[in-house]
């Protein structure tokens, strides 16, 4: 990775205030080897894929690609975030909701 920690991907982020470690740090974890550390927290669930951390990024480092890459990793490895079954039911939610749910946080 080419970051620099230079906090541009933080200072624009929309989700800052949901995350528990800062885009610019994720990178940093990831360059440290603390990948576990990363993958246990929820920031890598509150980012809303807006690009704009890649926008900013001097070194052109694509933060919101790496999210979504540290999703599927999480999935595949029977990590998720939720129990689909825990929310089946409950609320009436409209379908494309539960779909558009199960698709991004689900195996």
């Amino acid at each position: 990775m080419k970051c620099y920690q230079c906090g541009m991907c933080s200072s624009g982020c929309p989700s800052i205030d949901e995350m528990d470690i800062l885009p610019n740090q994720i990178n940093m974890f990831l360059m440290l080897g603390q990948f576990d550390r990363v993958l246990e927290s929820k920031s890598i669930w509150a980012c809303v894929a807006c690009f704009e951390c890649a926008e900013r990024c001097p070194q052109g480092v694509d933060l919101s690609k790496i999210n979504e890459a540290l999703r599927q990793i999480k999935i595949r490895r029977n990590m998720d975030l939720f129990n689909i079954w825990e929310v089946v039911g409950k609320e009436e939610l409209p379908t494309i909701v539960l779909v558009a749910s199960f698709r991004k946080f689900t195996a």
